[in-house]
């Protein structure tokens, strides 16, 4: 590779929505201290960096900040084979996360998603000047005061098809999960029906102590089912069957943690 080529490549790495964009916005999420400032400027891409020491730092973020390669492996159908079988309405897709600072050492956060389809738009009808409201209401809803939950055993549920929803909430209780669903229903401009919502209430304990076995040689604690955690949204997106793309960001972050409504 080029001297001419390298510098390039670092300053897309540096610059805009890039690796280092990335980096920044990881680290946004917890309040500022010498310490994950100092992990930070590790992980940051410099401009006078060789590509070894790029190399490296990126190798640093992704394993050792991230700890990508423990993430769990997913088992499924290939968006792009289930496209070609079904036909679906656009669906909006609010993700949520653990706030790293309540997450204990050596774990990973826990998250939560609530989704609902516009039932009113097809592939065909739907616009990009359509996404731009569809944008600006999940911006209110769940950004402007960003929405969040108590996330636990009990499962909340909210079946409406009429309505694109299918909510299924994971939430500390009973309350809460009636307080989550009547948000996004009223959020997304339906009207709330009694005899809809459904409450699942486990007799299983999620509070117990999480034991300890061995794996692969090392002592580690067995995951904790449905834990009480609180979850914060995080990000937007919109799923339009048939896209180039097929998904869509609605909501951005800037580098100061605020949140926007992403225009097109």
């Amino acid at each position: 590779m080029s001297i001419r080529d390298w510098a390039a490549i670092r300053r897309a790495l540096i610059n805009g929505d890039s690796y280092n964009s990335e980096v920044i916005l990881h680290f946004a999420d917890l309040p500022t201290n010498p310490e994950r400032e100092g992990v930070k400027a590790l992980c940051l891409v410099q401009p006078n960096d060789s590509i070894l020491i790029a190399q490296q730092r990126i190798r640093f973020f992704r394993e050792e900040v991230q700890k990508t390669h423990l993430k769990p492996i997913i088992i499924g159908q290939p968006k792009i084979d289930l496209d070609a079988d079904v036909k679906y309405h656009p669906e909006v897709s609010i993700k949520f996360k653990q706030s790293l600072i309540s997450v204990p050492r050596g774990k990973q956060p826990k998250d939560a998603q609530i989704s609902w389809r516009l039932m009113t738009e097809t592939t065909e009808s739907f616009t990009f000047a359509k996404m731009n409201d569809v944008a600006t209401l999940v911006y209110q809803q769940f950004f402007q005061n960003r929405f969040s939950f108590n996330k636990g055993k009990f499962i909340g549920w909210y079946i409406s098809p009429p309505d694109g929803l299918n909510l299924q909430l994971y939430c500390l209780d009973e309350t809460e999960a009636e307080r989550v669903a009547k948000y996004v229903v009223q959020a997304v401009g339906k009207t709330w029906d009694d005899k809809i919502f459904k409450i699942t209430k486990p007799k299983r304990s999620n509070e117990i102590t999480s034991e300890q076995i061995i794996i692969l040689g090392k002592q580690k604690n067995t995951p904790v089912w449905r834990p009480n955690i609180t979850v914060n949204a995080y990000k937007a997106n919109i799923n339009v069957w048939g896209a180039e793309n097929q998904e869509f960001e609605l909501v951005g972050r800037l580098t100061n943690g605020q949140f926007f409504a992403i225009a097109r």
